[in-house]
């Protein structure tokens, strides 16, 4: 008869911070959001959103540091 260690099965896995990334080159805030950060998804998207609407390279500036952030988000999540 076979028995499982279930003790030894981790379910519960984290956000990966490469899925984070990309999930913010395409919603910025979207990788945050998936790495549980709701307030800072929201905050991201707004900043975002704002930054590109005053000018295309403030734009762009703030959404590397989004997809910076996100990715980051993700591994302090995981503990690395």
């Amino acid at each position: 008869m076979m028995t499982c260690d279930c003790d030894e099965i981790d379910l519960r896995s984290g956000p990966v911070p490469g899925i984070a990334a990309v999930l913010s080159i395409f919603i910025p805030g979207l990788g945050q959001a998936y790495a549980g950060r709701l307030i800072a998804a929201g905050c991201w998207f707004v900043g975002t959103a704002l930054a590109y609407s005053a000018v295309l390279l403030p734009g762009f500036l703030v959404h590397a540091l989004c997809i910076w952030s996100a990715y980051h988000s993700a591994k302090y999540w995981n503990g690395y």
